[in-house]
Protein backbone atom coordinates (compact mmCIF):
# COMPACT_ATOMS: atom_id res chain seq x y z
CA UNK A 1 0.00 0.00 0.00
CA UNK A 2 1.27 3.49 -0.85
CA UNK A 3 2.43 5.38 2.24
CA UNK A 4 2.24 9.15 2.28
CA UNK A 5 5.19 10.62 4.18
CA UNK A 6 4.07 12.28 7.38
CA UNK A 7 6.51 14.97 8.54
CA UNK A 8 4.73 15.27 11.88
CA UNK A 9 5.44 11.59 12.57
CA UNK A 10 9.09 12.15 11.74
CA UNK A 11 9.10 15.17 14.03
CA UNK A 12 7.49 13.07 16.79
CA UNK A 13 10.28 10.49 16.42
CA UNK A 14 12.92 13.20 16.61
CA UNK A 15 11.28 14.69 19.70
CA UNK A 16 11.08 11.26 21.37
CA UNK A 17 14.80 10.85 20.81
CA UNK A 18 15.51 14.33 22.13
CA UNK A 19 13.51 13.72 25.32
CA UNK A 20 15.11 10.34 25.94
CA UNK A 21 12.16 8.01 25.39
CA UNK A 22 13.56 4.47 25.23
CA UNK A 23 13.80 3.03 21.73
CA UNK A 24 11.76 -0.09 22.43
CA UNK A 25 8.95 1.87 24.04
CA UNK A 26 8.78 4.16 20.99
CA UNK A 27 9.17 1.25 18.57
CA UNK A 28 6.40 -0.85 20.16
CA UNK A 29 4.02 2.12 20.32
CA UNK A 30 4.77 2.87 16.68
CA UNK A 31 4.31 -0.76 15.68
CA UNK A 32 0.97 -1.03 17.44
CA UNK A 33 -0.20 2.31 16.05
CA UNK A 34 0.87 1.79 12.46
CA UNK A 35 0.65 -1.97 11.94
CA UNK A 36 -2.51 -2.68 13.88
CA UNK A 37 -4.63 0.44 14.31
CA UNK A 38 -3.78 2.58 11.25
CA UNK A 39 -3.81 -0.35 8.83
CA UNK A 40 -7.29 -1.43 9.83
CA UNK A 41 -8.66 2.11 9.69
CA UNK A 42 -7.19 2.61 6.21
CA UNK A 43 -8.52 -0.76 5.04
CA UNK A 44 -12.05 0.02 6.19
CA UNK A 45 -11.85 3.48 4.61
CA UNK A 46 -10.62 2.19 1.24
CA UNK A 47 -13.24 -0.57 1.17
CA UNK A 48 -15.93 1.97 2.05
CA UNK A 49 -14.86 4.41 -0.64
CA UNK A 50 -14.41 1.83 -3.38
CA UNK A 51 -17.60 -0.14 -2.72
CA UNK A 52 -20.48 1.81 -4.28
CA UNK A 53 -23.18 -0.20 -2.50
CA UNK A 54 -21.57 0.37 0.87
CA UNK A 55 -20.97 4.04 0.04
CA UNK A 56 -24.65 4.47 -0.88
CA UNK A 57 -25.69 2.74 2.35
CA UNK A 58 -23.40 5.01 4.42
CA UNK A 59 -24.81 8.04 2.60
CA UNK A 60 -28.40 6.98 3.28
CA UNK A 61 -27.69 6.26 6.96
CA UNK A 62 -25.89 9.58 7.36
CA UNK A 63 -28.80 11.42 5.74
CA UNK A 64 -31.26 9.63 8.03
CA UNK A 65 -29.23 10.45 11.16
CA UNK A 66 -28.68 14.08 10.20
CA UNK A 67 -32.28 14.67 9.18
CA UNK A 68 -33.54 13.17 12.45
CA UNK A 69 -31.08 15.10 14.65
CA UNK A 70 -31.03 18.51 12.95
CA UNK A 71 -34.37 20.27 12.57
CA UNK A 72 -34.83 21.89 9.17
CA UNK A 73 -32.10 19.79 7.57
CA UNK A 74 -34.64 18.25 5.18
CA UNK A 75 -34.96 21.55 3.28
CA UNK A 76 -31.19 21.63 2.53
CA UNK A 77 -30.93 17.92 1.82
CA UNK A 78 -31.62 17.91 -1.96
CA UNK A 79 -29.05 20.60 -2.76
CA UNK A 80 -26.48 19.08 -0.41
CA UNK A 81 -26.99 15.62 -1.90
CA UNK A 82 -26.69 17.03 -5.42
CA UNK A 83 -23.42 18.79 -4.55
CA UNK A 84 -21.99 15.67 -2.91
CA UNK A 85 -22.89 13.55 -5.94
CA UNK A 86 -21.26 16.13 -8.24
CA UNK A 87 -18.07 16.00 -6.15
CA UNK A 88 -18.16 12.20 -6.19
CA UNK A 89 -18.57 12.09 -9.97
CA UNK A 90 -15.79 14.62 -10.44
CA UNK A 91 -13.51 12.56 -8.19
CA UNK A 92 -14.31 9.30 -9.98
CA UNK A 93 -13.99 10.81 -13.48
CA UNK A 94 -10.75 10.32 -15.40
CA UNK A 95 -8.39 13.30 -15.16
CA UNK A 96 -7.96 15.51 -18.19
CA UNK A 97 -4.59 15.10 -19.91
CA UNK A 98 -2.24 18.03 -19.40
CA UNK A 99 -0.09 19.06 -22.37
CA UNK A 100 3.61 18.62 -21.69
CA UNK A 101 4.55 22.04 -23.06
CA UNK A 102 2.51 23.93 -20.46
CA UNK A 103 4.64 25.28 -17.63
CA UNK A 104 3.18 24.97 -14.19
CA UNK A 105 3.14 28.15 -12.19
CA UNK A 106 4.05 28.18 -8.54
CA UNK A 107 1.01 28.52 -6.34
CA UNK A 108 0.43 29.22 -2.69
CA UNK A 109 -1.50 26.10 -1.92
CA UNK A 110 -2.18 24.80 1.55
CA UNK A 111 0.28 21.96 0.94
CA UNK A 112 3.14 24.28 0.01
CA UNK A 113 2.45 26.52 3.00
CA UNK A 114 2.25 23.49 5.30
CA UNK A 115 5.49 22.05 3.89
CA UNK A 116 7.21 25.38 4.46
CA UNK A 117 6.02 25.48 8.07
CA UNK A 118 7.20 21.92 8.67
CA UNK A 119 10.59 22.67 7.13
CA UNK A 120 10.96 25.76 9.30
CA UNK A 121 10.07 23.68 12.36
CA UNK A 122 12.64 21.05 11.41
CA UNK A 123 15.33 23.65 10.76
CA UNK A 124 14.57 25.34 14.09
CA UNK A 125 14.76 21.97 15.82
CA UNK A 126 18.07 21.19 14.10
CA UNK A 127 19.54 24.54 15.17
CA UNK A 128 18.41 23.93 18.75
CA UNK A 129 19.99 20.45 18.77
CA UNK A 130 23.29 21.81 17.44
CA UNK A 131 23.17 24.66 19.95
CA UNK A 132 22.41 22.32 22.88
CA UNK A 133 25.20 19.97 21.81
CA UNK A 134 27.67 22.86 21.54
CA UNK A 135 26.63 24.19 24.96
CA UNK A 136 27.03 20.73 26.50
CA UNK A 137 30.48 20.37 24.95
CA UNK A 138 31.48 23.85 26.18
CA UNK A 139 30.22 23.04 29.69
CA UNK A 140 32.29 19.85 29.78
CA UNK A 141 35.39 21.78 28.67
CA UNK A 142 34.79 24.48 31.29
CA UNK A 143 34.26 21.85 34.00
CA UNK A 144 37.60 20.23 33.07
CA UNK A 145 39.36 23.60 33.15
CA UNK A 146 37.75 24.45 36.48
CA UNK A 147 38.76 21.08 37.92
CA UNK A 148 42.38 21.68 36.77
CA UNK A 149 42.44 25.16 38.37
CA UNK A 150 40.94 23.88 41.61
CA UNK A 151 43.44 21.02 41.79
CA UNK A 152 46.32 23.37 40.93
CA UNK A 153 45.28 25.86 43.62
CA UNK A 154 45.21 23.13 46.30
CA UNK A 155 48.84 22.18 45.60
Amino acid sequence: MFQVPNPLFDLAGIMCGQFGIPFWKFFLATLIGKAIIKTHIQTVFIISVCNNQLLDWIENELIWVLSSLIPGFDSYLPTLTEKLHAVKEKYLAAPHPVPSNVKEKWDFSFASIWNTIVWLMLMNFFVKIVNATAQDHLKKQQDKQLAKKVSASRH
